[in-house]
């Protein structure tokens, strides 16, 4: 018999393997190696992550051991866990995930929840919301959860990205809530909305540099870089929000960290208010909050 052979048929069961998986993704680097292994097992056996530690001793047939090398040979290679996955949390949504766009990050759903403690404290909602630049849907779905009644608009000009949001929002029963358009910004777009929200590139090129490989190498290097430092792009928004906001309508942005300061000039410059500047969990500057006035043309 020869090593092969003998590979073949000696029994892997569930601890072995993640074993096996923490070692070589955290010789790659890989933060979480041990739960991204969790991740990708429970994936290819089917089960929930915490699932596994009930049956840590069951045996892992030939064409699931197979599966989940493959699975931990991508994520060695850096390619992120959310693409092998295929999914991810967001909110209480589950969303498609792949290279089509940017995986949602934990600071876009503390963005939603800022627009949402917002209109609790104003109680009211908005009649109408706009996603510009919307990626993978995750914000304008998350946002059609939280006003049912709200009608829905994405835009992004990018295709690809529009085929991932529109797969998700089938995927969440809102297929028929949401009009979608590919627009550069508000290029072609026609129309008012009580808020306006978008995610947008906000790194220059040398943050882009010193990211992870899982952002450098895999994700799109459009949806992550602006020109003028990191805020062309929103500043653009900025300047354009106020023709398609309703009267004492909001505009809701995700920035850099070093960019409020420039940016609320900018809001100054169009009659644009300062509602809210917030940080996020970490304590960086992330979000603004601006207000268009309710005399405002």
């Amino acid at each position: 018999m020869n090593a092969r052979d003998h590979h073949s048929i000696v029994p892997f069961r569930v601890t072995s393997l993640l074993h096996w998986a923490e070692e070589i993704l955290s010789r790659r680097g890989v933060e979480d190696a041990r739960c991204d292994g969790e991740w990708l097992l429970a994936r290819v056996l089917g089960c929930g992550r915490m699932e596994l530690y009930l049956f840590h001793g069951r045996e892992v047939t030939p064409a699931e051991r197979r599966a989940f090398e493959e699975c931990v040979c991508r994520r060695a290679r850096r390619e992120p866990l959310q693409h092998i996955l295929g999914t991810v949390t967001f909110g209480n949504l589950e969303l498609m995930v792949d290279s089509r766009a940017l995986i949602p990050r934990p600071e876009t759903e503390e963005l939603v929840g800022a627009i949402k403690n917002y209109y609790a404290a104003a109680a009211e909602f908005p009649g109408s919301i706009l996603d510009l630049g919307t990626g993978s849907g995750a914000i304008i779905l998350a946002l059609g959860k939280l006003f049912p009644e709200a009608t829905l608009t994405a835009s992004d000009l990018d295709a690809n990205a529009l085929s991932l949001a529109r797969a998700n929002a089938k995927h969440c029963s809102m297929e028929k809530r949401i009009t979608f358009h590919q627009s550069d910004w508000f290029q072609m777009l026609r129309g008012t909305w009580d808020h306006i929200v978008s995610n947008p590139p906000y790194l220059n090129e040398g943050e882009l540099e010193s990211a992870s490989p899982e952002v450098r190498l895999y994700e799109p290097r459009r949806a992550l870089v602006a020109p003028r430092g990191g805020t062309g792009h929103l500043e653009i928004i900025i300047r354009g929000a106020p023709a398609f906001l309703s009267p004492g309508g909001l505009l809701a942005v995700e920035t850099g960290i070093t960019q409020h300061d420039y940016l609320i000039f900018v809001a100054g410059q169009v009659g644009l208010r300062v509602q809210e500047r917030i940080r996020d969990l970490s304590g960086r500057p992330r979000m603004l909050l601006l207000q268009k006035r309710r005399s405002q043309a």
